[in-house]
């Protein structure tokens, strides 16, 4: 049998190993698969969720069709119980590679490329080289591709495991650490490599909008991670709930069957379509930064870093340029500061003016729809680190084609001035917006044509409540109030707003799920109202206090009633009667008893 298989490479097994597979079935089918090379790349997206465009594909290897060892789970722990592993891994690198560079074509320069690592073979030192001689042979930079550690094994040697990753940072490489939070290691590993990026365990993001716990530790993951300047990248996204509270909570990147499912081809546009979100803060002032736009100058992406130079120093006036394709879609960005002084270095006039822009020019754009909210794009602009970089682009969210450019210093003032808006009518306890926003927020959405929904949020028993234990411990509970609907609201994209007293509104879009909203508002509020009371009324489930009559009664603990009201534009002729109907269901909801929801349609 080991003569049969005398055709494998000597690169890949030698005659040792060759032996050893021989003796079981398993193996000499794994020997198959060495001397074919049977192994297939699949590639999944990983998306930016500031620009919604595909920022890298990990390579997941597959093994023979109509096979048990197809699954990468079964490939590989077959590779390593026969003690091939590292033989694997290099033919499913090179595969990887080699795919890699046939399908992404022109996006090589700006579509990153997830490799896969096993830990246990970094800790033994082997195959280093052996990646960068075969991306050069095949004209790729290690600058396009990130090392991604994953766990089969607990780490035992970490000095030569350390080694190892310093040995790829010096070659170029990036670094990520896949799955956070289910491996051996993950959080020690994630403190001493401090990788690029950090992948989170898909167990933390299935059905996030659902459990307040999950969204507190993604919360900190990425407060921690934005500190140690790690990018993070939530895997296993399959809904939009859960995508809505991954952008609420500034996670960086996405993957997930939602975007796109593995397959051999690359694909370069997610299949899932953004809604522009209103923002929870949006209180009728609802500029776009389409309003910002500036005029810029564009270039084709064969245009050269000389012909650059000279426009550069042709026009004084000249801050930006935008790379943009064939299409006129934007490529990337040039800053005229960056690109002089760059030239202005002894030796790279000469290195740099040979080259065409799309290998010099700046990749990492700040790219928004036209339709989104300054609110929005201050948020992301906060929760993205922007270097040297002054301005971001604005497109065509329905054609992807480049409108024009905006400076982050119009953005400021814009935002400067919203603010004071804001701060005009806002409700001064809470700081949510009061009365004449709430009115302008209804009246845009009755103006409209798309159905859309409002939810009155009634305190219960919050005036027994106040007179027993102070004015003062009443503001508390409206202020917590407000942060839980702020909170829920934010992660569904919905306005909230401060009627006055105990009396809330949040109003969204009539596609959004409405029953979770007010499920999610129940369940927090049911989780934190307890605290505001003394232990023993908790134990009694509620106070003794004088009603409206002088009578002293029995009072529950404070619960909500939701009054909830799915509103067609078409048949509401004014604002009064949309209020008179919402009344109506608010006091359906009382009626049932606390901490309950009832929905009417108009």
């Amino acid at each position: 049998m080991v003569e049969f298989f005398t055709h494998v490479r000597s690169e890949i097994l030698d005659e040792r190993k060759l032996s050893q597979l021989s003796q079981s079935a398993l193996g000499r089918s794994l020997i198959e698969i060495f001397s074919t090379q049977n192994l297939t790349t699949y590639f999944q997206p990983i998306v930016d969720l500031q620009s919604h465009q595909v920022y890298a594909v990990e390579a997941l290897t597959r093994g023979p069709e109509q096979s048990a060892l197809f699954s990468p789970l079964n490939l590989f722990r077959a590779a390593s119980d026969l003690d091939c592993l590292e033989e694997m891994d290099w033919l499913a690198r090179q595969t990887a590679i080699g795919s890699y560079k046939e399908m992404v074509g022109i996006h090589q320069n700006r579509v990153k490329l997830f490799l896969n690592v096993t830990v246990n073979l970094l800790q033994k030192g082997m195959q280093q080289g052996r990646t960068l001689e075969c991306l050069r042979d095949l004209g790729l930079s290690p600058a396009q591709v990130v090392i991604e550690l994953t766990e089969l094994q607990p780490v035992e040697n970490y000095e030569q495991f350390l080694s190892s990753i310093r040995y790829y940072r010096e070659m170029g490489f990036s670094v990520s650490v896949d799955d956070l939070g289910s491996g051996y290691n993950g959080l020690r590993i994630w403190s001493e490599v401090k990788p690029d990026y950090v992948k989170i365990d898909r167990h933390f993001i299935q059905e996030i909008h659902r459990y307040p716990e999950k969204q507190n530790f993604l919360e900190v993951m990425v407060s921690l991670s934005k500190k140690m300047g790690t990018k993070v990248i939530a895997e296993g996204i399959e809904t939009p709930e859960e995508l809505s509270v991954l952008e609420t909570l500034g996670v960086d990147y996405v993957q997930g069957f939602l975007l796109a499912r593995p397959q051999p081809q690359i694909v370069m546009q997610p299949k899932f379509q953004w809604q522009h979100r209103t923002s929870a803060h949006e209180i009728g002032f609802e500029e776009r930064v389409e309003s910002l736009i500036e005029d810029c100058v564009t270039v084709p992406e064969d245009f050269s870093a000389s012909e650059l130079g000279t426009l550069f120093l042709k026009e004084n006036d000249l801050e930006w340029v935008v790379v943009v394709d064939k299409n006129h879609k934007p490529m990337g960005m040039f800053y005229r500061d960056q690109f002089v002084s760059t030239l202005a270095k002894p030796f790279m006039r000469e290195l740099y003016t040979r080259k065409k822009v799309t290998e010099l020019m700046d990749k990492e754009l700040f790219v928004f729809d036209s339709s989104t909210s300054l609110i929005e794009a201050s948020r992301r602009f906060t929760n993205k680190k922007s270097g040297k970089r002054n301005a971001f682009v604005v497109r065509n969210e329905a054609t992807g084609k480049l409108m024009g450019v905006a400076s982050f210093i119009s953005l400021l003032k814009a935002m400067t001035n919203l603010q004071i808006q804001s701060a005009q009518y806002a409700n001064p306890l809470t700081r949510l917006p009061g009365n004449k926003p709430i009115k302008q927020c209804i009246q845009k959405h009755l103006s409209g044509t798309n159905p859309f929904a409002v939810i009155y949020v009634d305190v219960d028993n919050f005036k027994p409540f106040n007179d027993h234990y102070s004015f003062e411990e009443g503001d508390q509970v409206i202020i917590e109030i407000a942060r839980i609907l702020s909170k829920v609201s934010s992660q569904y994209g919905s306005f909230v707003g401060h009627i006055g007293g105990d009396d809330f509104v949040l109003i969204m879009d009539g596609d959004k799920p409405i029953q979770q909203v007010c499920e999610r508002i129940l369940l927090e509020f049911r989780s934190n109202i307890e605290r505001f009371y003394s232990p023993e009324d908790q134990k009694r489930g509620g106070i003794r206090a004088l009603n409206r009559e002088g009578e002293e009664v029995f009072f529950p603990l404070m619960s909500l009633s939701l009054g909830v009201l799915k509103v067609n534009p078409q048949n509401i002729g004014h604002p009064q009667k949309l209020a008179s109907e919402a009344t109506k269901a608010k006091k359906a909801a009382k009626h049932q008893g606390g901490n309950t929801f009832v929905v009417r349609e108009v």
